[in-house]
């Protein structure tokens, strides 16, 4: 049940957001973060976090698809919001940019503090990937808006 609450709250948080709602924004984030203390009851208990890989490590990291599906989907809900704030697009992708390594940092600290996950530097790697992702994406949705507003004319 709370789950389903947690679900329900989250999907009005978004929809506010890409409306352009600061606060709404703000609020999903920390619902997104607070995932991992809330899975384990709040019982934290820290392991470290892994900062040290190679470059095969590196290259393998890119095969995590879910983060970059994941983050990919998380930077392109971060430059909607900020498009519908009024941001210009330029502005709009450095933000979404900055806010999706934050919220990728967040996590794997969040996962490290609860030990539920696996809290490593290099899954900033797939991180980064969802990024190119997400900004080919937006980009794409920005030229396809500006095609159809050119049509009606």
């Amino acid at each position: 049940m709370l789950t389903l609450v947690r679900q329900a709250l989250a999907i009005l948080l978004a929809l506010l957001a890409l409306r352009g709602v600061r606060w709404a924004y703000a609020g999903f984030v920390v619902l997104a973060v607070a995932y991992f203390p809330a899975h384990v009851g709040f019982h934290l208990q820290p392991r470290a976090c892994e900062l040290v890989f190679d470059a095969p490590l590196a290259l393998f990291s890119l095969t995590n698809y879910a983060h970059i599906v994941l983050f990919g989907t998380f930077f392109l809900f971060s430059a909607l919001h900020a498009v519908a704030d009024s941001t210009p697009v330029r502005p709009a992708m450095i933000f979404a940019a900055i806010a999706t390594l934050l919220m990728g940092a967040l996590i794997e600290l969040a996962e490290g503090a609860t030990g539920h996950g696996h809290c490593r530097l290099r899954d900033l790697i797939p991180d980064g990937a969802g990024i190119v992702l997400g900004a080919l994406l937006f980009l794409g949705l920005i030229e396809a808006w500006k095609f159809v507003r050119s049509a009606r004319q």
